[in-house]
């Protein structure tokens, strides 16, 4: 199993039977106050020449150049312990409507939860 597939697979363990939070955030956000966001986000860059991950909106290669516009984490509700790390490239971060990023982050993250529910919190009652 690749290292991606089996971080994958140790997040799909974690999040087994939970619920995950999800966070957007510029790339430059202050992360002060998210210790586990800003440590992911701290490894995933550091990776980036091993890793050579791609923009999840256009598949624009970080390893060959594109900048990170937003990154997209998802962690367990409850206690987590890790993080997810997906990105927009600048250029999607901006052009990209919110139901395209929508419809994109919810493709990334039906791989950590296949069919699970994914619901805004601004439609709640």
């Amino acid at each position: 199993m690749s290292r991606k597939g089996a971080d994958i697979a140790a997040m799909r363990r974690e999040m087994l039977d939970a619920h995950l939070l999800t966070f957007m955030v510029p790339a430059d956000a202050k992360l002060d106050r998210q210790p586990l966001l800003a440590q992911a986000r701290t490894w995933w860059r550091a990776r980036i020449k091993t890793n050579r991950p791609t923009c999840i909106g256009c598949r624009a290669s970080f390893a060959e150049g594109a900048e990170v516009g937003s990154f997209l984490f998802s962690t367990a509700a409850v206690v987590p312990t890790s993080a997810s790390v997906s990105a927009f490239c600048c250029k999607c971060a901006s052009d990209l409507s919110p139901d395209d990023i929508d419809r994109v982050a919810t493709k990334v993250l039906r791989k950590l939860a296949p069919g699970g529910e994914f619901l805004d919190p601004r439609d709640a009652p």
